[in-house]
């Protein structure tokens, strides 16, 4: 939440301007306060003058904390900034005859608060004095009025894009989530569904030969989309075949043939782990019908 408190400021901060340092400049016919703020300060500046205190209001400007300044100078004895819900205080305690003058430097990135006895006309200051005035003024940082802006934009559509890229993944996961839960899990052992393979098919796999009567399918069962295991009568032979890609003999029988559907679950039952092995062994088939043709070498 921490990590969120700046970008919630960024409006405060867009239609505010900072007070990033203050600089009071004591010399011997006045003393200048100089304010110097991120962007162009555009605020309404309202005093008021109480006695020897001068009470100065910055609208539209805003300060991180409250500083806290003793000067000690003929025309000023102490100055505080501090900052309030939407704009800055400024008290300067004075001396006895003191009159403030404010203005902003031409590129309103800084403010001049100005104190002086009254009788100290502006146009008798020394031009040394009036040039190191100016060369402060001129010395303010200055800023492009859009670069701010054009950082806060930039901030809330990262901020966006991050959001709807979660939201994206969000609806990813859920959707996967559901179709993980809703696949079937029977064995495939135990998938009573049988494919549509023809005799003339199988025919064609079964790398075996004989005499008379052809192929007959006596049982089968799919195992995945892709292959089927089958009970095939060739002859006075009946054969335990893996179809798919490859045709691959399983086992062979002349006796204690499997007669009813029952009879050929439990001898898929004995078979489950040779079954197994294969698909486990996937990468490599080759060797996988390599090694169950040399097992049934006597089939042909």
């Amino acid at each position: 939440m921490r990590y969120l408190l700046p970008l919630l400021l960024l409006p405060a901060f867009l239609w505010g301007a900072k007070v990033l340092s203050y600089n009071i400049y004591d010399r011997n016919d006045r003393v200048d306060v100089m304010l110097t703020f991120d962007t162009p300060y555009e605020g309404v500046l309202r005093q008021n003058h109480i006695g020897n205190t001068f009470t100065v209001k910055l609208e539209e400007a805003f300060i991180e904390e409250t500083k806290v300044k003793d000067v000690n100078s003929k025309y000023l004895t102490k100055l505080t900034l501090s900052p309030k819900e939407d704009h800055i205080e400024i008290i300067a305690d004075a001396t006895t005859d003191v009159v403030m003058q404010a203005s902003k430097t031409s590129d309103s990135y800084g403010l001049r608060l100005r104190f002086s006895h009254p009788a100290t006309p502006l146009n008798t200051l020394t031009t040394e004095p009036a040039a190191t005035n100016n060369a402060a003024l001129n010395a303010l940082p200055t800023k492009q009025s859009n670069e701010f802006e054009q950082s806060y934009y930039v901030v809330i559509a990262i901020l966006v894009i991050g959001i709807a890229i979660l939201f994206w993944l969000k609806q990813n996961i859920t959707k996967r989530t559901i179709a993980m839960k809703n696949e079937p899990k029977t064995p495939w052992l135990f998938d009573k569904s049988n494919t549509s393979d023809t005799k003339a098919t199988i025919s064609n796999q079964l790398p075996i030969s004989g005499d008379g009567g052809g192929v007959h399918i006596r049982f089968q069962k799919s195992l995945d989309n892709a292959h089927t295991v089958a009970m095939l009568d060739y002859g006075t032979m009946s054969y335990l075949v893996l179809l798919g890609n490859n045709t691959l003999i399983l086992d062979k029988f002349q006796d204690n043939v499997p007669i009813t559907q029952n009879d050929f679950e439990t001898l898929l039952q004995s078979k489950h782990r040779e079954l197994d092995g294969y698909f486990q062994l996937a990468p490599a088939q080759d060797e996988v019908f390599d090694s169950y043709k040399e097992k049934a070498s006597g089939v042909y």
